[in-house]
């Protein structure tokens, strides 16, 4: 099943992939510094921990999604958001043609912010976040392209930096390509990865397995990644993680392994 069909399949399923992009601990609109990731020890804490904010995308397309499947997709967009809403701050990006649409839909309580976009995988094509005990909060693009040159991505490929500006979080900088569904983490320093998505030639050419986990290790502060192979081609994401496997009861106390 791709990611296409599952949507289809079940609207519920579908919500949980729609919001996994969270902010912890963010404070908007301070001044944006880049800084090297050696001067910090950085780590990527579990998605199940409290956090501050979601952001998504109300981007769907009908270039993308077509004008059968549009309006279903718009609708659970806006289902999600105003339901995490009732709960937790939301911040929705949305493009300045669908803007007027998203204040008709949405709940008062979701804040709008126009941005290009091309589709609304937020979890993908937004920054990973990470924490620091030297510094503040840190975000990371990750170079989003479009899951291996597979659909338009030009507006998306913009959006991590975008978020980044936003909240005035420190930019980290990479070359690795990858997406935030790529990456699940326990938030204690153990990652699961696939090799079809992470270590594709439509990504990270010209980097090996042992290069990648050491980007990874500096700038996720990974000490175990545990490698699933995945299958290239199945969906467009060539086999995310979060299709196959997650951690759970874990946040709480950065412990050992």
């Amino acid at each position: 099943m791709n990611r296409r069909s599952f949507l289809q399949f079940s609207s519920t399923c579908a919500a949980s992939a729609f919001t996994s992009q969270l902010v912890s601990g963010c404070s908007p609109f301070q001044s944006m510094k880049t800084v090297p990731t050696t001067q910090s020890t950085w780590w990527m804490p579990d998605e199940a921990e409290p956090h501050e904010r979601t952001w998504m995308a109300f981007g769907a397309s009908r270039e993308i999604w077509g004008r059968r499947l549009l309006p279903a997709v718009q609708e659970n967009l806006v289902t999600i958001a105003n339901v995490i809403a009732e709960y937790e701050p939301v911040s929705m990006l949305v493009r300045e043609a669908d803007y007027d649409l998203a204040v008709r839909q949405l709940s008062s309580s979701v804040t709008l912010i126009p941005c290009p976009l091309d589709d609304f995988w937020m979890r993908d094509i937004g920054p990973v976040f990470v924490k620091s005990d030297q510094t503040p909060m840190g975000g990371i693009d990750f170079n989003f392209n479009g899951w291996g040159q597979k659909q338009v991505h030009s507006q998306d490929a913009e959006v991590a930096q975008f978020v980044i500006d936003q909240v005035g979080m420190q930019a980290i900088a990479t070359q690795l390509v990858l997406e935030g569904g790529a990456i699940e983490v326990d938030g204690r320093g153990t990652a699961m990865l696939t090799e079809s998505s992470v270590l594709n030639p439509n990504r990270n050419p010209d980097l090996s397995k042992s290069e990648v986990e050491a980007i990874l290790k500096l700038l996720l502060g990974f000490r175990k990644i545990i490698w699933l192979p995945g299958i290239r081609g199945k969906d467009i994401t060539d086999g995310h993680i979060d299709f196959y496997a997650r951690f759970f009861s874990t946040w709480g106390h950065r412990g050992g392994l």
